[in-house]
């Protein structure tokens, strides 16, 4: 077996940094779409192709792990990482292709909220990851998990208010499931990327 020493260390980062922006690439197209839902299968090609790449970078984490012997940080912690963030643009994606089953015309005020929560929550995430090359940045990267923590508390009150809203319209059957389910999505990113936030938070501890 081929070990790699210090060139790895530094390709982990890469990786993580590649993921957190992907992730925020798909975060402001699902934005994008709740906004304007025309082109709506261009829109989930695109989602799809984001998800894809996600997909690679964790096959490319996963495939060097075993080939390095010194790691930056905790293996299982450097598998966690990027899996959660991947897990983040699952949901993202899993959002569009719903909108595309159940023919969205036009959305919801409630769900452009929750992808407004999203992009903002992927843009602290991003922000957190790239501060992890330096202790020097760990206590600016503590102030952004707090604040995805934060934001993900914002999208379980958006979510109920408009879960509340559903109830009290619920004359059309359709509508009213498929929003809620919507809905449902929408937040569940936001704890996603608070789970990607989590094992940041972990990393930091261990390594301060």
């Amino acid at each position: 077996m081929n070990f790699t020493f210090l060139p790895a260390e530094v390709k982990f980062y890469d990786y993580f940094e590649k993921a957190s922006a992907n992730l925020l690439v798909g975060a402001r197209l699902l934005q994008s779409l709740l906004e304007n839902c025309d082109n709506m299968d261009e829109k989930v090609a695109q989602l799809t192709e984001i998800e894809h790449q996600g997909d690679f970078i964790v096959h490319e984490v996963t495939n060097l792990l075993p080939r390095t012997l010194i790691t930056p940080i905790d293996g299982e912690d450097i598998q966690r990482l990027v899996s959660s963030i991947d897990d983040a643009l699952d949901a993202i994606h899993q959002v569009a292709l719903r909108m595309q089953i159940y023919q969205v015309l036009e959305s919801k005020k409630p769900a452009r909220r929750l992808a407004s929560l999203v992009v903002e929550s992927s843009q602290e995430l991003d922000g957190a990851v790239r501060g992890l090359r330096e202790k020097k940045q760990y206590e600016q990267v503590r102030q952004r998990i707090v604040q995805i923590n934060t934001l993900e508390n914002h999208g379980d009150r958006v979510l109920h208010e408009g879960l509340s809203n559903l109830v009290l319209h619920r004359d059309d059957i359709f509508e009213f499931i498929r929003w809620k389910e919507l809905y449902e999505l929408l937040e569940d990113i936001t704890d996603r990327i608070e789970d990607a936030g989590d094992v940041i938070q972990r990393v930091i501890i261990a390594n301060a």
